[in-house]
């Protein structure tokens, strides 16, 4: 169970290669496990995953970009920022996954300020993971841990599309 008694760390998985969101999803699954309240924001993620299903399972709430990938800006200030910035002022995760907010950065849903003040006022306890390609430098620096995920190989670039249950 998670005793409130830990300092909360900042997490970055970044990189070109496979696995960022997998290892977010795969520590959501072990502090649910322990008792932690968890909080999943996927930004420009709109298709229903396997994940989501898992994530319902164990009592994880989880919300996605109704709009998804590439779809631009959205309103400003954009929702799902104001969600992860009203989690953290009510202390209402001791997990928090801001799932592909590199992306949402550069598509212009939401300023590296903005991401910069999701970790500047995050309770000391609540841990915060944010993924995505691409993490600006400034976050890094913010980062108590920083793992980048590098392509040694894959099966996409043979042809072989998303596999229900492995890629989603």
């Amino acid at each position: 169970m998670f005793s409130g008694e830990e300092q909360g760390k900042v997490q970055i998985y970044t990189g070109c290669g496979k696995g960022k969101s997998t290892a977010a999803f795969g520590l959501a699954m072990r502090a649910a496990g322990c008792g932690g309240r968890v909080f999943i924001i996927q930004f420009q993620k709109a298709q229903r995953c396997g994940e989501h299903e898992s994530a319902e399972k164990l009592g994880i709430n989880l919300a996605q970009c109704p709009q998804g990938r590439g779809s631009g800006p959205c309103a400003s200030p954009c929702p799902l920022f104001t969600a992860a910035r009203d989690i953290l002022k009510e202390g209402g995760a001791d997990l928090l996954i801001l799932d592909e907010i590199m992306a949402a950065m550069r598509h212009g849903c939401l300023s590296l300020a903005e991401a910069l003040s999701l970790i500047e006022t995050r309770p000391a306890k609540t841990e915060l993971v944010m993924t995505g390609r691409g993490a600006p430098q400034e976050l890094v620096e913010r980062a108590d841990l920083v793992t980048e995920m590098k392509k040694i190989k894959h099966y996409y670039d043979d042809g072989l599309p998303a596999r229900r249950g492995i890629e989603f």
